[in-house]
Protein backbone atom coordinates (compact mmCIF):
# COMPACT_ATOMS: atom_id res chain seq x y z
CA UNK A 1 0.00 0.00 0.00
CA UNK A 2 1.25 3.86 -0.87
CA UNK A 3 2.44 5.72 2.52
CA UNK A 4 0.26 8.53 3.17
CA UNK A 5 -2.91 6.99 1.16
CA UNK A 6 -5.96 5.99 3.28
CA UNK A 7 -7.89 4.49 0.91
CA UNK A 8 -7.37 3.53 -2.88
CA UNK A 9 -9.73 1.89 -4.91
CA UNK A 10 -9.25 0.46 -9.31
CA UNK A 11 -11.73 -1.57 -11.31
CA UNK A 12 -9.44 -2.99 -14.26
CA UNK A 13 -10.47 -5.11 -17.25
CA UNK A 14 -9.33 -8.89 -17.39
CA UNK A 15 -6.35 -6.77 -19.64
CA UNK A 16 -4.98 -4.89 -16.37
CA UNK A 17 -6.62 -1.60 -18.29
CA UNK A 18 -7.92 0.80 -15.79
CA UNK A 19 -11.46 1.66 -16.08
CA UNK A 20 -11.82 3.72 -13.11
CA UNK A 21 -9.54 4.83 -9.73
CA UNK A 22 -9.92 6.59 -6.15
CA UNK A 23 -7.52 7.47 -4.17
CA UNK A 24 -8.00 9.51 -1.17
CA UNK A 25 -4.71 10.45 1.15
CA UNK A 26 -4.04 11.23 4.75
CA UNK A 27 -4.48 15.09 4.13
CA UNK A 28 -7.67 14.78 2.87
CA UNK A 29 -6.73 15.32 -1.25
CA UNK A 30 -8.97 12.79 -3.11
CA UNK A 31 -8.24 12.00 -6.56
CA UNK A 32 -10.67 10.04 -9.32
CA UNK A 33 -10.62 8.85 -12.68
CA UNK A 34 -12.82 7.11 -15.02
CA UNK A 35 -11.39 5.14 -18.34
CA UNK A 36 -7.90 7.27 -18.31
CA UNK A 37 -9.84 10.33 -19.10
CA UNK A 38 -11.82 12.52 -16.77
CA UNK A 39 -9.70 13.14 -14.27
CA UNK A 40 -11.14 14.99 -10.53
CA UNK A 41 -9.45 16.26 -7.58
CA UNK A 42 -11.43 17.70 -4.43
CA UNK A 43 -10.48 18.20 -0.82
CA UNK A 44 -11.91 16.02 2.47
CA UNK A 45 -12.11 17.62 5.71
CA UNK A 46 -9.95 16.05 7.96
CA UNK A 47 -13.56 14.62 9.86
CA UNK A 48 -14.62 12.53 6.39
CA UNK A 49 -10.99 11.30 6.08
CA UNK A 50 -11.23 9.68 10.10
CA UNK A 51 -14.45 8.47 9.31
CA UNK A 52 -12.94 6.53 6.30
CA UNK A 53 -10.77 5.04 8.87
CA UNK A 54 -13.60 4.66 11.12
CA UNK A 55 -15.20 2.34 8.94
CA UNK A 56 -12.50 0.03 8.26
CA UNK A 57 -12.07 0.08 12.06
CA UNK A 58 -15.72 -1.09 12.57
CA UNK A 59 -15.15 -4.08 9.58
CA UNK A 60 -11.37 -4.81 11.05
CA UNK A 61 -12.24 -8.65 9.61
CA UNK A 62 -11.03 -7.49 6.59
CA UNK A 63 -7.50 -6.53 7.92
CA UNK A 64 -6.84 -9.98 8.20
CA UNK A 65 -7.83 -11.07 5.22
CA UNK A 66 -5.34 -12.03 1.96
CA UNK A 67 -6.60 -11.95 -1.56
CA UNK A 68 -6.48 -15.50 -2.30
CA UNK A 69 -8.81 -16.17 0.73
CA UNK A 70 -11.88 -13.97 -1.26
CA UNK A 71 -14.48 -16.19 -2.83
CA UNK A 72 -14.58 -15.74 -6.38
CA UNK A 73 -17.64 -15.92 -8.25
CA UNK A 74 -17.98 -18.56 -11.36
CA UNK A 75 -17.74 -15.99 -14.29
CA UNK A 76 -14.83 -16.47 -16.81
CA UNK A 77 -14.19 -13.15 -17.91
CA UNK A 78 -14.63 -9.41 -16.49
CA UNK A 79 -12.86 -7.38 -13.58
CA UNK A 80 -10.35 -6.96 -11.65
CA UNK A 81 -11.00 -4.98 -8.13
CA UNK A 82 -7.76 -3.41 -6.00
CA UNK A 83 -8.75 -2.14 -2.69
CA UNK A 84 -6.31 -0.79 -0.39
CA UNK A 85 -7.84 -0.06 3.20
CA UNK A 86 -6.49 1.46 6.45
CA UNK A 87 -8.09 1.84 9.75
CA UNK A 88 -7.99 4.33 12.34
CA UNK A 89 -5.09 2.41 14.32
CA UNK A 90 -2.85 2.51 11.31
CA UNK A 91 -3.53 -1.14 10.07
CA UNK A 92 -3.65 -1.49 6.28
CA UNK A 93 -4.33 -4.35 4.10
CA UNK A 94 -4.37 -4.65 0.55
CA UNK A 95 -6.72 -6.81 -1.53
CA UNK A 96 -7.35 -7.89 -4.58
CA UNK A 97 -10.00 -9.66 -6.13
CA UNK A 98 -11.79 -11.01 -9.45
CA UNK A 99 -15.72 -9.58 -10.14
CA UNK A 100 -16.17 -9.13 -6.28
CA UNK A 101 -19.81 -7.04 -7.49
CA UNK A 102 -21.48 -10.04 -8.35
CA UNK A 103 -22.06 -10.91 -4.40
CA UNK A 104 -24.89 -8.78 -5.28
CA UNK A 105 -26.01 -10.48 -8.61
CA UNK A 106 -28.96 -13.29 -6.98
CA UNK A 107 -28.54 -16.77 -7.89
CA UNK A 108 -24.22 -16.41 -8.25
CA UNK A 109 -22.55 -18.86 -7.89
CA UNK A 110 -19.13 -18.27 -5.87
CA UNK A 111 -16.39 -20.50 -5.01
CA UNK A 112 -13.97 -20.82 -1.90
CA UNK A 113 -10.55 -18.96 -2.25
CA UNK A 114 -7.52 -20.55 -3.21
CA UNK A 115 -6.03 -20.87 0.21
CA UNK A 116 -9.16 -22.50 1.75
CA UNK A 117 -9.58 -25.97 2.37
CA UNK A 118 -12.14 -28.20 0.91
CA UNK A 119 -13.43 -29.17 -2.97
CA UNK A 120 -12.15 -27.23 -5.47
CA UNK A 121 -15.43 -26.87 -6.85
CA UNK A 122 -17.69 -26.29 -3.73
CA UNK A 123 -20.12 -23.57 -3.77
CA UNK A 124 -20.02 -21.17 -0.70
CA UNK A 125 -21.82 -18.29 0.55
CA UNK A 126 -18.96 -15.26 -0.16
CA UNK A 127 -19.17 -14.24 3.09
CA UNK A 128 -15.30 -12.49 3.03
CA UNK A 129 -15.93 -11.20 -0.59
CA UNK A 130 -19.51 -9.55 1.13
CA UNK A 131 -17.47 -8.14 3.88
CA UNK A 132 -15.21 -6.26 1.48
CA UNK A 133 -17.80 -5.04 -0.58
CA UNK A 134 -19.62 -3.85 2.10
CA UNK A 135 -17.23 -1.63 3.95
CA UNK A 136 -16.54 -0.52 0.10
CA UNK A 137 -19.99 0.73 -0.47
CA UNK A 138 -19.75 2.36 3.06
CA UNK A 139 -16.85 4.19 2.37
CA UNK A 140 -18.24 5.01 -1.19
CA UNK A 141 -21.59 6.31 0.52
CA UNK A 142 -19.03 9.05 2.34
CA UNK A 143 -17.02 10.09 -0.65
CA UNK A 144 -20.22 10.56 -2.58
CA UNK A 145 -21.69 12.20 -0.54
CA UNK A 146 -18.76 14.95 -0.02
CA UNK A 147 -19.13 15.07 -4.34
CA UNK A 148 -16.97 11.99 -5.82
CA UNK A 149 -18.39 10.90 -9.12
CA UNK A 150 -20.31 7.79 -8.38
CA UNK A 151 -18.61 6.42 -11.81
CA UNK A 152 -15.17 6.48 -10.23
CA UNK A 153 -16.63 3.66 -7.57
CA UNK A 154 -18.31 1.19 -9.47
CA UNK A 155 -17.49 -2.55 -8.73
CA UNK A 156 -18.43 -4.23 -12.36
CA UNK A 157 -18.25 -2.45 -15.97
CA UNK A 158 -21.87 -1.14 -16.23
Amino acid sequence: MRENIVFDYLLANAWGLPLCRVSVSEDGFVQCQENRENTQGLQLEKAEVDKIKSIVSEHTHILDYDSKELESPDVFDGVMNFFDFEASDGRKVNLMAFNIGEVKTPGMSFSKGLLEKGEPDEIVVPVKAMEVVKTFEEIAATLVANGVDAKCLRLTYA
